[in-house]
């Protein structure tokens, strides 16, 4: 289906179904965005890498480029609140819903923009812990309408949490939200930094078994740990003992790239092998985060 015509079958579905009525979806000018009261919502889609062969793409991760809506001023400090503050109770559930499912639905969109797609291509979409603890049963269910009608499968699609102390009390349902995707053919992705490893990390690691591990490169510009590439080394190791693939993320400096090669990691992503491929933010707005 074309692209046009699925972002007015989207809009259609969420009620806007009056050729004169705008609804969150827009294509213009070659890329959609999603509107979301005074945010806008674009993609940059950032190529996975191996990381002996990084010209070898095995997907894109998602992230989000938010700007000023030309429909409604901005409210920087309603948006910080939205994105900065996980447990606070003032923050509706249905907005983190909404939000949530809003920007996924944005980059499956412009995922389908890529001149090429291979069938074992991931595409790799955070989600909040918020959205998996706000929703109780059938998690997935869904956006996996919305792959189906872009031509896709859920096993393509990575579901990507990252791991945070805030939520620890709350890990059981993380989990129970984190299999009934796995059971619907979604992939599993966990996101640490470094400070997060340790002893409870490789226990999650090993109950849930997650498809891939990511930590974030940049996590390690302040570690003044010796041991550093020996510690990331026996990550790996356990990570691939349980079947899973290491990805060394945010990459910036060829330093990080080294390590991802000599710690063993087997995929690599950032801007240090060539900026992001796909950037959807409109030039002329100013990005608040990706």
């Amino acid at each position: 289906m074309p692209l046009q015509q699925l972002v007015e079958h989207f809009n259609y579905r969420l009620g806007f179904n009056d050729p004169g009525s705008s609804g969150p979806f827009v294509f213009k000018n070659g890329v959609v965005h999603g509107l979301y009261g005074p945010i806008q919502i674009g993609s940059i889609l950032s190529p996975v890498r191996l990381t002996e062969d990084p010209s070898q793409i095995a997907g894109y991760t998602a992230k989000q480029q938010l700007t000023n809506s030309p429909a409604e001023p901005l409210y920087r400090d309603d948006i910080e609140h939205l994105l900065n503050h996980p447990l606070t109770p003032s923050i509706d559930t249905l907005s983190i819903l909404s939000f949530d499912r809003l920007s996924r639905t944005v980059h499956m969109l412009n995922y389908l923009l890529l001149p090429t797609q291979a069938e074992t291509d991931t595409l790799f979409l955070d989600v909040d812990p918020r959205h998996i603890l706000g929703v109780k049963e059938n998690h997935g269910v869904y956006f996996e309408e919305i792959i189906v009608r872009c031509g896709l499968e859920t096993r393509n699609v990575a579901i990507t949490v990252p791991v945070n102390p805030a939520y620890a009390r709350f890990q059981q349902q993380l989990n129970q939200g984190l299999e009934n995707y796995r059971r619907r053919g979604y992939q599993i992705a966990l996101k640490f930094d470094y400070a997060a490893l340790g002893q409870h990390a490789d226990q999650l690691i090993q109950a849930l078994e997650p498809n891939y591990v990511s930590l974030a490169a940049n996590s390690l510009d302040t570690i003044r740990d010796v041991r550093a590439a020996e510690k990331l080394r026996q990550w790996n190791a356990l990570v691939r003992s349980i079947g899973g693939r290491s990805i060394l993320a945010n990459v910036t400096q060829i330093k990080s790239s080294a390590l991802a090669q000599n710690a063993g990691f087997e995929l690599v992503e950032g801007e240090f092998y060539g900026t992001p491929s796909f950037d959807h933010a409109p030039a002329e707005n100013t990005a608040l985060c990706a």
